[in-house]
C-alpha cells in the first residue's frame, strides 16, 4: 500500500477526541515510527454538536456504517461502547478491514465470533484500550509473559468503586455519601450501576482470563457482587483486623478450570493492593517463571485510555507495513479451553460480621453451626453492648472453607433466634 492508511472512527467522545490529539500532536517515539496514517471518515451522533478538537467537517457522518463502507478507510476505530457496536465492528471484519476498540462489554459476550471472523478474514481485531485505561496490562499477558504458564490474577479494575472505598476508609463519609461525591468529582457515571455492581470489573476479568488462561469465559457467567452493601463498620473491623477492603477481581488456576470472580473482599493492608486508591488501578500477576508482577496506573480517563488505542494502531500498522500476519491466532481457542469452575467450590477465608444477644451460650451456638459445615473459627472479636440495648457485634474470622459450606451456614445462622438481622459475610485473600 502506497497511500497512507486510512482511518475511520466512530465517535468522537472524549476519549475519540484524545486519540485526534495525540495523531495530530504525535509524541517524538510515533514520530520515529514514521505513521503513516490518515483520518478519513468520522461517525458521529449530533453533526452540530460542538467539538473539543478540530476535524474537517466534510469527514463528519451520523451513519457509522459510513465509516465502515468507505473504501478509503482500512482500519476501524470503535470508542461509542454502544450496543450496536458488536454489529458495526462485525461489518467492518467480514469487509476485512482491521479494527481497534476500547469496547470491553462487546468483547466479553462477542470475543468467540469477533475474533474468528477477524482470523478467518485475516485481519486483526486490536483492544489494550479495554481494560485499565493507559495500563498495557493486555499487551504484557499477549508477549511480554508469553513463556510464563500465569497461576493467578489479582486486580483491582474499576476506578469508580476504587474512589468510593478509599473515600470510606479515609472516613469521609458513608457508601450513599461518598457515591454522591464521586458523581459530583466525575468518577462515577449518573447511572452507577455497571460499576458498583461488579459488572463492569467482571466484563474487563473475562477478556484478561481469555488472554491468561485461555477461557471461553463470558462476562455474565463470571460470579459477581457489588460494593453496594459494603459500610463503615466492615471498613473499621477490617482495619482492625489488619485488611482494607477493595472491590477485587481475582482470576485463577483451578486445577483444569478457571476460577474468575469479582466481589469486595479483605486484602492485607501492607499489600500493594491494599494501597491502590482514589480512581487508580492496579493488577497482580503471577507467572510461572518470573513470580509476581504489578502493573499500576490510571485506569480510566481520557487521555490514558486514547494512549491505549493509539498503542494499538501503531503497533498494527507497522506490523502491516512490515508485511506481517496478524497477532489474532492467540486469541483462538480450542477444545483445549479451560471451563469455569463453580464459586461453590471456591475455598476462601471468611469474615462475619453478626449482631447478636448478649447471653450466656451464644458463641457456641454459633462455633456449632458452622462445625456442623466443617468451618473451623480463626478468630473472634466482640465488642462491648451498647447503651442502647442488649445486643452486641460479633466478629468471626474462618479459616479456609468452601463457598458452598459458608452459604448452608450463614441460612442457618440467620435461623438463630439469638442473631438479630442477616450475617454480613466478607471473603479474604491473604494475596
Amino acid at each position: 500500500m502506497d497511500r497512507p492508511v486510512g482511518i475511520g472512527l466512530i465517535g468522537l467522545g472524549n476519549v475519540a477526541s484524545g486519540v485526534v490529539r495525540l495523531l495530530g500532536d504525535a509524541p517524538a517515539a510515533v514520530r520515529r515510527r514514521r505513521l503513516d496514517v490518515a483520518l478519513q471518515r468520522v461517525a458521529v451522533r449530533d453533526l452540530q454538536r460542538p467539538r473539543t478538537v478540530a476535524v474537517d467537517p466534510g469527514l463528519l457522518t451520523d451513519q457509522a456504517m459510513a465509516v465502515v463502507d468507505d473504501p478509503r478507510v482500512d482500519l476501524v476505530i470503535e470508542l461509542t461502547g454502544a450496543p450496536e457496536a458488536v454489529e458495526w465492528v462485525r461489518a467492518a471484519l467480514a469487509r476485512g478491514k482491521d479494527v481497534v476498540t476500547a469496547n470491553k462489554a462487546m468483547l466479553a459476550e462477542h470475543g468467540d465470533e469477533l475474533f474468528g471472523l477477524a482470523l478467518d478474514r485475516g485481519v486483526d481485531l486490536m483492544f489494550e484500550a479495554s481494560v485499565a485505561g493507559g495500563i498495557p496490562i493486555i499487551r504484557s499477558l499477549r508477549a511480554g509473559l508469553v513463556a510464563n504458564r500465569v497461576e493467578s490474577l489479582y486486580g483491582i479494575l474499576n476506578g469508580t468503586t476504587n474512589y468510593i472505598l478509599t473515600q470510606m476508609t479515609r472516613g469521609a463519609g458513608d457508601y450513599p455519601a461518598m457515591l454522591r461525591l464521586a458523581q459530583e468529582k466525575g468518577f462515577a457515571e449518573p447511572d452507577p450501576t455497571m460499576d458498583v455492581s461488579g459488572r463492569d470489573a467482571a466484563q474487563k476479568l473475562c477478556i484478561l482470563s481469555r488472554i491468561a488462561f485461555h477461557s471461553r469465559v463470558t462476562g455474565s457467567q463470571i460470579f459477581c457482587e457489588g460494593i453496594e452493601q459494603v459500610d463503615a463498620g466492615d471498613i473499621q473491623y477490617a482495619r482492625e483486623l489488619g485488611y482494607a477492603v477493595k472491590l477485587l477481581a481475582v482470576a485463577k488456576l483451578a486445577g483444569d478450570r478457571v476460577q474468575a470472580r469479582v466481589h469486595p473482599a479483605m486484602v492485607p493492608a501492607d499489600s500493594l493492593l491494599a494501597n491502590t486508591n482514589d480512581e487508580f488501578n492496579a493488577i497482580e500477576v503471577v507467572g510461572s517463571s518470573v513470580g509476581n508482577q504489578v502493573f499500576y496506573g490510571r485506569g480510566a480517563g481520557q487521555m490514558p485510555t486514547a494512549s491505549a488505542v493509539v498503542a494499538d494502531l501503531v503497533e498494527l500498522v507497522q506490523r502491516k507495513r512490515a508485511g506481517g500476519g496478524t497477532a489474532i491466532g492467540d486469541m483462538i481457542l480450542g477444545e483445549g479451553a479451560l471451563e469455569l469452575a463453580d464459586i461453590a467450590e471456591c475455598e476462601l477465608r471468611y469474615y462475619l460480621r453478626l449482631r447478636v444477644l448478649d447471653c450466656p451460650g451464644v458463641l457456641e451456638k454459633i462455633a456449632h453451626v458452622l462445625a456442623v459445615e466443617r468451618i473451623s473459627i480463626a478468630s473472634v472479636l466482640q465488642k462491648q453492648r451498647d447503651l442502647q440495648g442488649g445486643s452486641v457485634p460479633l466478629i468471626i474470622v474462618t479459616h479456609e472453607a468452601r463457598e458452598r459450606q459458608m452459604k448452608r451456614a450463614l441460612a442457618a445462622l440467620n435461623d438463630l433466634r439469638e442473631v438479630e438481622g442477616a450475617p454480613r459475610v466478607m471473603r479474604i485473600e491473604d494475596l
